[in-house]
């Protein structure tokens, strides 16, 4: 089992969305050359994907000054907005896998460094059940964003179908979002070649955007998942070390260093996913208060239209901060493994460098958005309560 084998959700991510794979030195991959048609595709996906946020904006003033009531102007911004915090959590995932992509790519590098070889004792790395919860983990995510994707993209075409066939109702071409664009100038909005360009315009940017999410999310637990292995194989290394034995010392050592290329790794990550970190914390707070105000007094089509948005700030958002916790969990491992060493049968030497390490690990490993607000699982449930407030404050509002 190779490391590349943990990549294999984060390559069918970047093969939805067109963009080439993650290469790295020593990963015995063949390197993959894109065709230009797969490098257009990409661009127009890239570029449509951040026009659906423009041109949301530009939909919402144009409509605001048809309404005179608070409560149908509220509904009309919870409505684009909670839709528009899904393709702004997808832009600014692709501009992080863009601008961050050397780092990423020197990162899977020093991983492919510390991966073990076949050498290893089994003991140490549990490669197979880390392997295995991590793969189960993406499996269902994947699962999950893929049939929200199509679940949104078909309540436009069912919608037609049911008024197409019931004779008392007006047919009425609705896409998916409210969204202007520049064809609307010369075709009427409501029209079948202006529905059909609009659906497949949206339909392209949902996918890119739920492919950079994918991506992104998948890149975090693959790099959590390796931490928590490197971080299990040194509390195991520290188990089995034995401090009567003549080679102690040196064992140490290595194991010390083993640990501050893992602290140096761990903080890289924390860099890079900084600012997602922060836009997916605070668009899902405000995107799961508007998309439940949206379900809640619109109309029972809103109901169905945006359950699977506000499902899907849960979920994504409960990807980020079960990682989180569980890399916080896994370098707590640390300390109790060091103390719990024999380090009374140590000399000097090595008792000061023991106790180096304990305090070096004293401190958890903790994800955070810019030193912000930490990446665990209670933040998450503090995220759930400001929105329920929010909705409630709205709701009251209104």
């Amino acid at each position: 089992m190779r490391l590349k084998d943990f990549m294999h959700y984060p390559d069918i991510g970047c093969r939805l969305a067109m963009m080439r794979c993650y290469e790295w030195f020593g990963s015995e991959m063949p390197r993959v050359h894109q065709t230009l048609a797969q490098r257009l595709w990409f661009r127009f996906g890239a570029l449509n994907l951040i026009y659906q946020n423009l041109g949301m904006v530009v939909y919402l003033f144009m409509a605001e000054s048809q309404y005179d009531k608070l409560s149908t102007i509220v509904a009309q911004i919870s409505e684009t907005c909670s839709v528009m915090g899904l393709t702004l959590v997808g832009a600014c995932n692709m501009w992080m896998l863009l601008q961050y992509r050397s780092d990423i790519e020197c990162m899977l590098a020093d991983l492919q460094q510390l991966y073990p070889n076949r050498g290893i004792q089994s003991r140490v790395y549990r490669i197979e059940y880390y392997f295995e919860k991590s793969t189960r983990l993406m499996r269902y995510t994947a699962i999950f964003f893929i049939s929200a994707y199509g679940y949104y993209n078909a309540l436009p075409v069912v919608q037609l179908l049911y008024e197409l066939l019931a004779e008392s109702q007006h047919v009425r071409y609705q896409y998916q979002s409210n969204t202007w664009y520049p064809w609307q100038l010369l075709a009427a909005p409501d029209s079948s070649i202006s529905f059909i360009a609009a659906y497949l315009c949206q339909a392209l940017s949902s996918l890119v955007g739920v492919a950079f999410i994918m991506i992104s999310q998948f890149l975090l637990c693959f790099f959590i998942t390796q931490m928590r292995l490197h971080f299990d194989a040194l509390a195991n290394g520290l188990y089995y070390l034995d401090a009567r034995q003549p080679g102690a010392n040196e064992h140490l050592k290595v194991l010390i260093s083993y640990h501050s290329r893992l602290l140096c790794i761990a903080d890289k990550i924390n860099d890079i996913f900084n600012f997602t970190f922060l836009i997916n914390f605070t668009t899902s707070t405000i995107a799961i208060c508007l998309m439940a105000f949206a379900m809640v007094m619109i109309s029972l089509a809103s109901t169905f239209k945006y359950s699977v948005g506000l499902l899907s700030f849960l979920v994504f958002t409960l990807f980020i901060c079960y990682n989180g916790t569980e890399l916080t969990s896994a370098s707590d491992k640390l300390l109790p493994a060091a103390f719990y060493n024999n380090w009374y049968d140590g000399d000097l030497v090595y008792r000061k460098m023991l106790l180096f390490f304990m305090m070096r690990s004293c401190e958890s490993r903790v994800l955070r958005a810019y030193k912000f607000t930490p990446v665990s699982m209670a933040t998450y449930m503090a995220m759930l309560k400001f929105s329920y407030q929010l909705f409630t404050f709205v709701r009251a509002m209104i």
